[in-house]
């Protein structure tokens, strides 16, 4: 019969686990730190996003004042071509 030849030797397993370990701990910091910058980027678009917010709202009462002269002004001209036609 043949013999089985079984390694007894750890070092090689204890190698490969610590390489694995190492490997592990730099691909968990690398996420880590991906994710951290994203979390900092979404904090970054979130405060962009409000900026652009708070000018649109300084910009409402302008816009309502030239809303407003503009309704006046059709219903102006609607009303001197009322009188026009009315005139004719």
């Amino acid at each position: 019969m043949g013999s089985i030849n079984v390694n007894t030797n750890n070092s090689n397993t204890t190698t490969e686990h610590t390489l694995f370990q190492k490997e592990r701990d730099n691909l968990l910091n690398n996420i880590l730190q991906g994710i951290e910058q994203v979390n900092t980027n979404m904090a970054l678009l979130s405060k962009n996003l409000d900026s652009v917010t708070a000018v649109g709202k300084d910009f409402e009462n302008v816009a309502a004042l030239w809303k407003s002269f503009n309704s006046t002004i059709i219903v102006g001209r609607t009303d001197a071509d009322l009188k026009e036609k009315n005139n004719n």
